[in-house]
Parts: structure tokens; sequence; C-alpha cells
């Protein structure tokens, strides 16, 4: 008989509970003496025992703690009201920081990008993002141009002023961009090799290509792979090629459990001193609690970057 997988079955001990949410067992067993947050179960030998669905509504109440909410106001809400929540700070934080490039100055390219985003006019759009790129650079325009426009398309949609399609004219207009950018990089015959891509079930490969083009302006030879990718793939192309470091997205996991079994594959099979860097929404909190010095978390291109320089570029 097949055995599905079943997200309230209690199965992780304290220490990976709090690993994996973030948290201090220390902090957590304060949490449930307090607020009640979860109710895990027992072991025979009467041990917390924490489902799956525990470990997620303990990670959420987390990033609400952290974005300044007290957690005795949010410990009695429901799971959907918490993803609600968290998702309202988030966007919060988001403008927060659009304002704080405004300030700054965004490049003049911006608003016509978006422009041609919003008139779904795909040529338009790419004529504007390859003259920015001769414009500001590549390091700059992902950074000014590239970056901002993702953000501005994403508060749009859930604003309600742009629909899918927007979302997926503009991303298939930008992957053609930083395609062309990559071809036009020229690693030299001593540099380092990476190899990026994204684990199964993970179809957003956007970001995955964004450092990968930041890897090759940085003048990395880069093996791009592109999406939903088993680990043992990865690991097989990383030693055909002799990688010198490999870097993974991951954007929005549906099963962090399963993500973090595919990630430490991924630690075991490499060899030693071959970092592994990963990048997306969800890297910080997979990479909380872990000890291994060589997985990564990258929580944005300028934090890349100097990754990449202290491994050594060429």
């Amino acid at each position: 008989m097949v055995q599905t997988h079943d997200p309230t079955r209690p199965r992780h001990p304290i220490r990976v509970a709090a690993e994996r949410s973030g948290l201090t067992p220390t902090l957590l067993r304060a949490w449930e003496r307090r607020y009640h947050v979860v109710e895990p179960g027992r072991s025979e030998g009467g041990q917390r025992l924490y489902s799956d669905a525990d470990v997620e509504r303990l990670l959420l109440l987390r990033r609400a703690s952290e974005a300044g909410r007290a957690i005795g106001s949010v410990a009695g809400l429901s799971h959907d009201e918490l993803e609600s929540l968290v998702e309202e700070d988030r966007t919060a934080q988001q403008e927060l920081e659009r304002r704080s490039a405004l300030a700054r100055g965004i490049p003049p390219g911006l608003r016509e990008a978006m422009s041609a985003v919003e008139e779904l006019d795909p040529l338009r759009l790419e004529q504007i993002l390859r003259r920015e790129v001769v414009s500001l650079g590549g390091d700059r325009f992902l950074d000014e141009l590239v970056t901002p426009v993702l953000v501005s398309i994403g508060e749009g949609w859930r604003a309600g002023r742009l629909r899918p399609s927007h979302e997926h004219v503009a991303v298939a207009v930008i992957k053609q961009v930083l395609g062309w950018m990559l071809e036009r990089t020229h690693a030299t015959s001593t540099a380092r090799t990476l190899v990026v891509g994204t684990l199964p079930g993970e179809r957003h490969e956007l970001g995955a290509l964004l450092a990968a083009t930041a890897a090759g302006l940085e003048g990395w030879k880069v093996i791009f792979m592109g999406e939903d990718l088993p680990p043992e793939e990865i690991l097989l192309t990383s030693r055909a090629v002799g990688a010198n470091a490999v870097g993974i997205s991951v954007v929005n996991p549906a099963d962090r459990s399963a993500v973090w079994e595919q990630i430490y594959a991924l630690l075991q099979g490499l060899p030693e001193g071959i970092p592994l860097f990963l990048g997306g929404n969800a890297a910080s909190d997979l990479v909380r609690g872990v000890t291994d010095p060589r997985l990564r978390a990258m929580p944005s291109l300028a934090h890349f970057r100097a990754a990449l320089r202290e491994e050594g570029g060429v």
C-alpha cells in the first residue's frame, strides 16, 4: 500500500521543530507554556513531538514576531489568519524598501519598463531592458531595474492592477534578456565553475537565472540547469564539470520538509569545501539553525556577489 505524507502526524522532536521554525527550544517551550501556540503530541517515552503543521505554524508566528507583532496578540490566530498577517507585513516591508529606493533615485527606465508591462508590450519591454543593460551596466541593471520591476509587478498583482498575464509576459522577456546577458559573459580558462538550478517542484527559475547572470558578470563559468531538478542530477553535473560551488533558488516550497531533505542530500553528495548557496524567499528560513558552514543563505544579489568574490571569481 502506498503511504501518503500526513502533515498533522507528530514526528519531530523539539530540537528539530525549533531548528526548522527558527526558534530556540527554550523560546518554543515558553511560547507553548504561556500562549499555547501549538499542542504537540507525545512519544511513548513522554517526549514532545511536533507535526509539520506545527512547525509551519511556529514559522509563521516567528515571522509575525520579527515584524514587530506581540506574540500574545497573534498566538490565537488561525493558520489562514497568520498567513494573511505575515503577507501583509511582508508587503508593507516591500513598500518601505520601494520608497527607500525612490528616495535614492530610480533609473528612468523603470517607469518605461512598467509602462510596457502594463500595456502587455513585450517587444517594447525587451528594447527598454536591452537599452538599460548598456546604460546601467550589468550589476546595476540587475539591482536597480530588474529587481524593482519584479517587486512592482508583485505589488500590482496583489493590488489587482495587474493580471497573471502581465507577470507571464514580463517574466518571459526578462528571462530572454538575462539569457542574452549570460551568453555575453566570457569566463577565462582559469575561471571557477558554478552550477545553478532549482529543486524538484520548484518552477520559479527566474531567481536562479538572476544568480547565474550575476555570477557570469563576476567572471565565473556558469552551468545553468534550469528548474525542477532532483539532487542527484545536480550532483552528477557538479562532479562532471568540477564545480567549485552550487547555487539553488527556493522561492515558495510546498513541502519544506521535502526541500530540506533534498538540500541535505546535496550537502551529503558535494565534496568537502564546495559551498551550497541558497537564494530565494525561503532561503533564510531553511538555513536557520544549520551548522554545516557550506550551506549559506543569500538574501540578495549583493550578498551573493560578495560570497563569490570570497570564493575567488577567477
